[in-house]
């Protein structure tokens, strides 16, 4: 269960899927979808450690025993006071997007400036504080071709990463007025399989989602969709986001695959392209 709990965010990422959704950002609400959630809950905004709910958040989750995530571009963590206090409130993992290793498409991405070292300093308080935490990579044109060299660098810098995932991007929010930053499936490809085998090579956990999995080679088992049909789980978000084309009837990775995202059909029309897996 996702729950945003602010619309306020200290960055303004070309790709931002928030931008014009419109929430309810109150506590009877957040108190009725937290009575709602069954096993987890994800705690986004905009930034959500800019909220002065946020605490009384987690204490509610934490009371129904729920698993926290807290999605956050990782800022504020630069303080370690507040990241002591946020694991000790009980927050299970941090979900930090961290979308380049390079603080100048950093700054590109998320338009912002002089933020870099505080967010490698957030993350690397987590790592002193023993805290689970992953790292998503949203992968668009500034960052596509950096993405081997990314996985370098957080085995580096961030040994303790729990995993990577590699999100490609969505064309929801904020991308639709920057199709700079979109690309095909196609072109992506060999530089995200390159860094799939460079996080083997370096024992990395990791997982991908939003490609279908033609694209993925010998790395499908990697892709949240596939590990979810395969526990025998239904995508239920997935399956509201993607659809198969005609073409996806004959591969025989179908059952475990949702399909293309209705909003990259909607962008590239008749030029995507599927590779059926045969």
């Amino acid at each position: 269960m996702i729950l945003p709990i602010i619309e306020k965010c200290n960055q303004n990422c070309l790709f931002c899927s928030a931008e014009g959704r419109k929430d309810q950002i109150e506590k009877k609400l957040f108190q009725r979808i937290i009575s709602q959630a069954k096993d987890n809950l994800i705690i986004s905004g905009g930034e959500p450690t800019l909220s002065t709910n946020l605490f009384w958040v987690i204490e509610k989750a934490k009371e129904k025993k729920l698993f926290v995530e807290l999605q956050t571009n990782g800022i504020t963590l630069c303080y370690k006071d507040l990241v002591v206090k946020l694991i000790k409130s009980g927050v299970d993992l941090f979900n930090i997007n961290f979308s380049s290793h390079r603080s100048l498409i950093n700054d590109k991405i998320t338009q912002t400036k002089g933020f870099f070292d505080k967010k490698i300093k957030g993350i690397a308080n987590l790592q002193e504080q023993k805290a689970n935490f992953r790292l998503t990579c949203i992968v668009n044109s500034l960052n596509y071709k950096d993405l081997e060299d990314y996985v370098i660098f957080v085995n580096q810098k961030f040994p303790k990463v729990n995993y990577i995932q590699f999100s490609f991007i969505k064309i929801l929010g904020l991308a639709r007025k920057n199709p700079q930053i979109l690309i095909k499936y196609e072109k992506v490809q060999p530089y995200l399989l390159k860094a799939f085998e460079k996080c083997q090579e370096l024992d990395i956990k990791f997982i991908t989602d939003h490609i279908p999995l033609c694209y993925l080679g010998d790395y499908k088992n990697h892709h949240i969709d596939y590990q979810k049909i395969s526990q025998g789980e239904k995508p239920k978000y997935s399956l509201q986001e993607k659809m198969k084309l005609k073409e996806c009837e004959h591969c025989t990775w179908s059952f475990y695959c949702c399909g293309v995202r209705k909003d990259y059909l909607k962008f590239f029309g008749k030029n995507v392209k599927i590779k059926p897996i045969k």
